[in-house]
């Protein structure tokens, strides 16, 4: 279903409900619903039948074939076949819509009834090999109070019928069964009673519209003139967390706060135009959601339908941040290497033996600040497109922590220190390369997040069949909120600015570790420093 097939179904049905309910002459909302029917689902045929269940015997009480409409007196009652034969009696018995798409093969099945009329206007049934030029059928279950009632067949010589075909005619459907319910107690009944019965079909009608619109996805709410909300499907609650009840027949003022300035963005299609949507921040409970919205009017009002784009937005937001952050960590490496090499290559000017050192020592801890870097993006790509392949093998847990630790205290700030727990020889299941690879990145996250420096303590220990690594800092320390955002791809924290990173380290550990069978968390408070941790597979 399209982004703009909510508005326009629920415009179609509330328009289709206000049509039918015009007349309360029975022949004239027959002969508007195959109106409807005709700009909606394609058909040659249209066939009404009613069903009653103390004679079981199937009614015609409206039939328009190729443009011709029949007297329904002239085909005689079917009986209900409870065997299965028959299109209309499987569809009475079982009470689920029929789709078929290849009838000639369908009514070589026994049991199958077919009517025509000859060039004289005369009834004659037509012979076991099927209807002359009927290719596609759909029966739909005319029901009420949970029991069926009745069926209506459409028939077509080309079409093919498709899912949103009969979703669109079951809506046309149950609305028309109310307004013929509608119409026969009107005949039956005294004026009162009469009056009574339009209204609760009325309210069936729109009950019947509110559980079509519960199928779609996108939130969908009515609006009548003074802006009151009419509906509220469901979609709509779990976007804004508002319930039916608590809204229905309130300003839509106590929903969005800011609705006089939403209203003024969102185009409003007169119906005949197609819908244009438009995307809006919208602050709801204190969140800040990005909402698609598109507007159809219609004669009960406005109806809105939403959807929410909060997600695609921060990830398009993140990838922006990903690139501007990339390009600077890059240019800074870039800088450094560029500027040493011209210097060492200037024959103007005379460089000692330790400041040509220097210098080389620089080129080279750029250039593998250079390469970490892109190894991070490619092994990103790689963890996204499911192709590194990881071993499995007993390891030292306390061992792959010295290694790392001896790694980091060659780039480490005088600031800060690292600081081992022993706990004895932690044994694990895991690629060695990668649990090394996760230390180090957790090791440098830690000292990242401490620019007053401190102590970063790394312990190993075992925890119930598993084997646990913790790396604690006491630096900066993140805010509970984002405490289950941190290991997302590009995450990088709002409210903790750091010098650098690329928001890939962090996604990394966590695509690394799950692949191994591990998990991976965070403990922290503001201002109080923090806790990662890890846990593998114990080699026990």
């Amino acid at each position: 279903m399209g982004r703009h097939a909510g508005a326009e179904k629920a415009e179609l049905l509330l328009e289709a409900a206000r049509y039918l309910n015009e007349t309360l002459e029975l022949e004239r909302v027959y002969d508007r619903f195959h109106e409807l029917l005709a700009d909606a689902v394609p058909h040659g045929g249209v066939i009404v039948s009613s069903f009653d269940p103390q004679t079981e015997l199937i009614h015609c009480d409206y039939a328009l074939v190729d443009g011709e409409k029949l007297d329904p007196q002239i085909l005689p009652p079917l009986e209900l076949n409870r065997e299965g034969g028959g299109m209309q009696s499987r569809v009475i018995v079982g009470g689920q819509p029929l789709v078929v798409n290849d009838v000639p093969e369908q009514v070589k099945k026994p049991g199958g009834t077919y009517y025509d009329v000859d060039k004289e206007g005369q009834l004659r049934k037509v012979p076991e090999e099927g209807p002359p030029g009927v290719q596609s059928a759909m029966m739909l279950p005319v029901k009420y109070e949970g029991e069926v009632v009745g069926v209506v067949q459409l028939m077509h010589e080309h079409f093919r019928y498709e899912p949103e075909h009969r979703e669109l005619a079951e809506g046309l459907v149950g609305l028309m069964a109310a307004a013929v319910r509608n119409a026969r107690l009107h005949k039956q009944a005294q004026a009162e009673a009469a009056a009574r019965a339009r209204a609760e079909a009325t309210a069936a009608e729109r009950e019947h519209a509110a559980r079509v619109l519960e199928a779609v996805g996108d939130g969908t709410f009515l609006l009548d003139d003074d802006s009151i909300v009419r509906l509220w499907n469901r979609a709509a609650e779990l976007v804004t967390g508002r319930d039916r009840d608590s809204v229905l027949g309130q300003p839509v003022m106590d929903v969005f706060a800011s609705w006089d300035a939403l209203a003024r963005e969102i185009p409003v299609s007169a119906g005949w135009a197609p819908a244009r949507s438009v995307t809006l921040p919208v602050e709801l409970e204190g969140r800040e959601l990005w909402l698609s919205f598109l507007a159809v009017r219609s004669l009960a009002g406005i109806v809105y339908a939403f959807r929410d784009l909060t997600i695609e937005r921060r990830l398009e937001e993140a990838k922006s941040d990903f690139v501007a952050s990339i390009s600077h960590e890059l240019r800074t490496p870039m800088t450094a290497v560029l500027g040493a090499a011209n210097t060492l290559l200037r024959e103007d000017i005379e460089l000692s033996p330790e400041r040509r050192r220097q210098l080389l020592e620089m080129i080279g801890s750029q250039g593998k600040r250079l390469t970490q870097m892109t190894e991070d993006v490619l092994l990103a790509g790689r963890l996204d497109h499911g192709d590194l392949r990881l071993e499995r093998e007993p390891v030292d847990l306390a061992e792959l922590v010295r290694t790392a630790v001896e790694t980091m205290r060659e780039q480490l700030p005088e600031s800060v220190t690292l600081r081992i727990v022993p706990d004895g020889a932690v044994k694990a299941v895991g690629d060695p390369d990668r649990i090394e690879q996760v230390l180090l990145n957790l090791i440098d996250n830690a000292v990242k997040y401490s620019p007053r420096g401190g102590e970063v303590t790394i312990a190993t220990l075992p925890a119930e069949g598993r084997a646990r690594v913790e790396v604690a800092d006491e630096g900066l320390g993140i805010p509970p909120a984002e405490h289950g955002s941190v290991f997302e791809k590009f995450y990088r924290s709002r409210s903790v600015q750091v010098p650098t990173g690329t928001g890939l380290g962090l996604y990394i550990c966590r695509e690394l570790v799950r692949r191994m069978g591990g998990t991976i968390g965070v403990r922290s408070r503001p201002g109080a420093g923090s806790t990662f941790y890890f846990e593998l597979p114990s080699d026990t």
